[in-house]
């Protein structure tokens, strides 16, 4: 004898119950994966930043000064010094000494050093950025602080092997000028040779790094910045957000990462002195961000309102 069993199939609407659970149940859990992925991104990028801190710890300990925020002659910047640091002196060995120098006897770096430039390193880069987006403009060869104010030059185009980086060291307001903006010069300027014994407000309370994003840091990038050439960052914009190309900035929710000259790394709140993409002049936000990068101007302030 066969026995045969009726078996009833889902009708439409339980089907459709079913894919509807599905949905919810993913949309929980997309919200919980994205904030474990930037938790993640924001160590990392910490990380990053407190390598860059202990190797500019390490070159003032070999050459008694850290590195030059910027070489006014060849335009190489604060992170190509600072290769052998970090685990990278393969890359350090490709620039022509020349072109390290201060002052710079060798031309400019995308002469003999552009070799060495087309090498990504990984400890420059943001993982919630990552120079990741095309630039609709070009590629900063080089930026830094003037005594007007900044200046930087670029390449056309997207480059896509050229090395980018997500990191600057910290020019204070202006960098070394005189007047004004000079009273909160940072640690980090055009041929700079400040060691770390002699800041005087202490590191704990110098800002020596930050992120960058080399350009917009709206929905559309237009800039990229080269590790090769990234100068010193000036603080006198304050932390628009968006961010532009001429100030510090990150893709992180809520903060932009900074390492202090003793190796430690904390959030500034993103947007401080600034009220959204334009900067609110000397305002006391705008203040408290100069306090805090300056290694000379000798005022104290309340970590609080950096929103840390």
């Amino acid at each position: 004898m066969v026995t045969v069993r009726s078996r009833r199939a889902f009708t439409l609407i339980e089907l459709l119950v079913v894919i509807a659970i599905i949905a919810i149940l993913i949309g929980l859990l997309l919200p919980a994966v994205q904030k474990v992925r930037e938790a993640a991104a924001r160590m990392t990028c910490s990380n990053n930043l407190k390598q860059l801190a202990l190797a500019a710890h390490n070159y003032d300990s070999t050459y008694q000064t850290l590195p030059p925020g910027f070489n006014s002659a060849s335009y190489c910047g604060c992170l190509a010094y600072l290769l052998p640091y970090i685990e990278q002196d393969n890359i350090y060995k490709m620039i022509p000494s020349t072109l390290l120098t201060v002052p710079a006897t060798g031309g400019v770096w995308w002469g003999g050093g552009w070799a060495a430039a087309n090498n990504s390193v990984k400890t420059f880069l943001c993982p919630s950025d990552g120079g990741r987006d095309t630039p609709s403009t070009g590629v900063f060869a080089y930026f830094t602080t003037t005594s007007g104010g900044m200046t930087g030059g670029y390449f056309g185009g997207t480059l896509p092997t050229l090395g980018r980086t997500n990191y600057a060291a910290s020019a204070g307001a202006l960098g070394d000028v005189t007047g004004f903006y000079g009273t909160w010069k940072g640690p980090f300027y055009s041929n700079s040779k400040v060691s770390v014994a002699a800041m005087p407000d202490g590191t704990s309370n110098t800002i020596a790094f930050g992120e960058i994003l080399g350009g917009s840091g709206g929905p559309t990038r237009d800039f990229a910045a080269s590790w090769m050439g990234a100068g010193a960052m000036p603080t006198a914009w304050a932390l628009c957000d968006p961010a532009a190309w001429y100030t510090f900035g990150g893709r992180h929710t809520g903060i932009v990462n900074f390492a202090w000259g003793d190796g430690s790394v904390r959030g500034i709140r993103k947007g401080l002195g600034a009220n959204g993409g334009s900067t609110s002049w000397f305002s006391t936000d705008w203040y408290t961000l100069q306090y805090a990068a300056g290694y000379t101007d000798g005022s104290v302030y309340n970590p609080s309102n950096l929103g840390q």
